[in-house]
């Protein structure tokens, strides 16, 4: 997978503050007295009158400071305003000031101005960053539709500021169930940096599964504490139930059907004898139509079909004490998407982690105060979809607090990165 450099340019504008305070450029001054505004000389090389030693001393020196000036193709007056032209214009710290420039007197120059940060940092309208995402997206799909054998990792190149990263990479009301594109930034930094800090940056796009595909539940049932089964449901359904001896065990085509089940096992010879394993195999029996989990837009609702009583704890109950899951009722709201969706984005400004499992217990009451591992039957159910989002989510903050502290480091708490596709080796 292709990966970036990401460097500093923050040091461009110390740098050009620095180079006109110095005094030692001809024609490169301040036009203002708060200094908020300078003039670089910009006279044309195929001028009769041009003077390589003076006219071209800024660009020059732009070019040896970058350590591009002994490059090949690169030792030219026209390269080296190209240079200084190009990362002054890319830079947002900088606008140019069409207005006051003179460019046809004797000595021309141009007029830039310093732009505050806060003028940096101005955020579209949220409809037009939409937009502008949404055309990204159409332009990346396109792309890949038409060239069968192109690599899926897209290689950028765009100038942007930790300002903008933290307001308009992703806002709490826009977090997807499905993210489109992920960033991984693995940062390197080496000890004796002063004024450059370099990134390596992976960006990996991946294609959402289908919306019918998006429910999922990893279902690890316990006996006496002990991990009895694992398993993994890929779809919005499934059941969990002990089958009856007089019964014959369902096939493997009817297990992988729309509903699919997961058999409570016998207990394995590996658990301590005694009457709490004795109680186990009374228990049992008892579910033998078990408990039906399904999973709609709405969130994950639990319906009870055996005779064995079952209790449930889930993070988004709203009364205390014990939840018993009644027979010959309506399905129960076990894990609510919508209350999920609000902890997520309470999680992404600065809340507490979502939780994303719900806990059955058979055949004995279970409270909030209890150790599950001392029950004799307790299934834990996890949504694999939810803690995906959890872990994007975690994914991002973190980025965002590494840009924050490299931010944090700059005087004016701002830094630039310039992203740079580097060629796969």
């Amino acid at each position: 997978m292709p990966s970036g450099k990401v460097r500093s340019s923050r040091r461009l504008r110390s740098w050009i503050v620095e180079q006109v305070s110095s005094g030692k450029y001809p024609g490169l001054v301040w036009d203002d007295e708060a200094k908020t505004m300078f003039r670089i000389p910009w006279k044309h090389a195929g001028k009769q009158d041009f003077r390589k030693d003076e006219d071209a001393a800024i660009f020059k020196a732009w070019a040896e400071f970058k350590g591009k000036l002994t490059e090949a193709g690169q030792d030219s007056p026209a390269s080296w305003k190209t240079r200084l032209r190009c990362a002054l214009n890319k830079s947002p710290e900088f606008k140019e000031v069409n207005e006051r420039a003179q460019l046809d007197i004797s000595e021309p120059y141009k007029v830039y101005r310093l732009v505050p940060i806060n003028e940096q940092g101005v955020v579209e309208p949220e409809k037009k960053c939409k937009e502008k995402i949404i055309k990204r997206s159409k332009r990346r799909r396109s792309s890949s539709s038409q060239s069968s054998d192109m690599s899926p990792v897209k290689q950028i190149k765009e100038e942007v500021t930790s300002q903008l990263l933290v307001e308009n990479i992703l806002l709490p009301s826009e977090i997807p169930v499905e993210t489109e594109e992920t960033v991984q930034i693995v940062t390197t930094i080496p000890t004796d940096v002063v004024d450059e800090i370099t990134l390596d940056v992976r960006i990996e796009e991946s294609v959402p599964p289908p919306a019918a595909d998006q429910d999922s539940f990893n279902v690890v049932v316990h006996y006496l504490g002990h991990n009895i089964v694992s398993r993994y449901i890929q779809g919005s359904d499934v059941r969990i139930t002990y089958p009856s001896s007089s019964v014959t065990a369902p096939t493997h085509a009817a297990l992988n059907c729309r509903f699919p089940r997961i058999l409570l096992p016998e207990p394995p010879t590996s658990l301590p004898p005694g009457p709490e394993l004795q109680a186990l195999f009374t228990l049992l029996p008892f579910m033998e139509k078990g408990v039906a989990l399904t999973s709609t837009p709405q969130g994950v609702y639990g319906k009870r079909f055996c005779q064995g009583r079952v209790f449930w704890m889930g993070p988004h109950t709203t009364s205390t004490g014990l939840h018993k899951m009644e027979r010959k009722t309506e399905p129960v709201l076990l894990f609510s998407k919508e209350i999920f969706k609000q902890q997520l984005n309470s999680f992404f400004n600065g809340g507490e982690r979502p939780q994303c499992g719900i806990t059955l217990c058979f055949g004995e009451e279970l409270s909030n105060t209890e150790d599950p591992s001392s029950k004799l039957i307790i299934v834990q159910i996890t949504l694999p979809w939810a803690e995906q989002q959890v872990q994007s989510v975690e994914s991002f903050l973190k980025s965002i607090g590494f840009l924050q502290s490299l931010a944090s480091q700059s005087p004016q708490g701002e830094i630039t990165l310039d992203l740079v596709p580097v060629a796969e080796g």
